[in-house]
């Protein structure tokens, strides 16, 4: 179960190593700088599409937990002259460091805090995608000061029992495609290799051709257990209910974890108007459908009150 899900974000001590690197493909800037940043037991992976200090600036949470932000790089279409993309590795993922002091959804909370400090930044946009998103409304009950507007794509719920919910029917639609043999009925034993055998079911249309950032996407099993370990029968509903931030909810029409799930997420917004947004032929991750996910996102980005 907890595999299934984990597909699904301090203070800065003024030390850190900045590399500025060149790139050239479809899915990413040709200029972006590399930071790795010290937070509370970690030091954090950092990267910045764009001008740091940009008048607005999406910093992306990625899923898992266990998952690096490697799957997240096609976002960097977005940055332009008015909007800097940032994308980070949690803690104990990808180029992060492992931690001394464990994986708390409060940890994972003031890793992005120590990510946003050195930013510099006096309020960000906060994209979260799947357990992502449960990492960014976390961080918006305490630090909602410091957020512009919320985008979850695909986000898990403030509670653990939508996503039980949402757990079965993922299951039911790998077993779906293990008969059509498009899933192999032995799943691997490892836990990347099954993630990877498993990703299909991910998708609108399990044919999809992967662009390689998911193709090769990364997971770390211990990081999955200890931090649903530590997460429990979680709960912040109440502390989501309060929240005032303009919210911007993309949901794929084919999410195998259904729109159950979806709607238990934007159902807990109750002080603030949530623009929800379907996007068709579209599973949990934006890749099958970047054009309309990115339109709907710059187009929020864009509201007056927004910014």
């Amino acid at each position: 179960m907890k595999l299934i899900l984990s597909l699904l974000v301090v203070v800065f001590l003024g030390i850190f190593t900045l590399i500025e690197c060149n790139e050239s493909t479809s899915h990413q800037t040709k200029e972006f700088k590399e930071l790795m940043v010290p937070a509370e037991d970690v030091t954090l992976y950092v990267r910045i599409a764009g001008d740091p200090q940009a008048e607005n600036i999406l910093l992306a949470v990625h899923g898992g937990p266990g998952n690096s932000s490697d799957y997240m790089i096609s976002l960097e279409q977005l940055q332009s002259e008015e909007l800097t993309v940032v994308t980070y590795d949690q803690r104990g993922t990808g180029r992060s460091s492992e931690p001394s002091e464990g994986y708390s959804l409060l940890k994972y909370v003031e890793d992005l805090e120590a990510v946003i400090k050195i930013l510099d930044a006096e309020k960000v946009h906060i994209l979260g995608h799947s357990w992502g998103g449960i990492v960014t409304m976390r961080y918006a009950t305490i630090y909602s000061q410091k957020i512009k507007t919320i985008i979850l794509m695909g986000s898990g719920p403030p509670s653990i029992e939508p996503v039980k919910l949402g757990q079965k029917r993922l299951v039911q639609r790998i077993i779906e495609l293990q008969e059509k043999g498009i899933i192999p009925r032995e799943l691997p034993s490892g836990g990347v290799e099954i993630v990877q055998a498993i990703l299909p079911a991910y998708f609108s249309d399990p044919n999809f051709e992967m662009p390689k950032e998911l193709k090769n996407i990364s997971f770390n099993q211990n990081v999955s257990d200890h931090t649903f370990s530590e997460l429990g029968e979680w709960d912040f509903t109440e502390e989501v209910n309060k929240i005032e931030l303009p919210v911007l909810i993309l949901w794929g029409a084919d999410d195998p974890f259904g729109f159950p799930m979806m709607e238990a997420t934007r159902d807990v917004f109750a002080s603030t108007t949530v623009n929800t947004v379907v996007l068709n032929n579209c599973g949990h991750y934006w890749h099958e459908c970047p054009q309309e996910a990115f339109d709907q996102i710059i187009a929020f980005l864009a509201l007056p009150e927004n910014n």
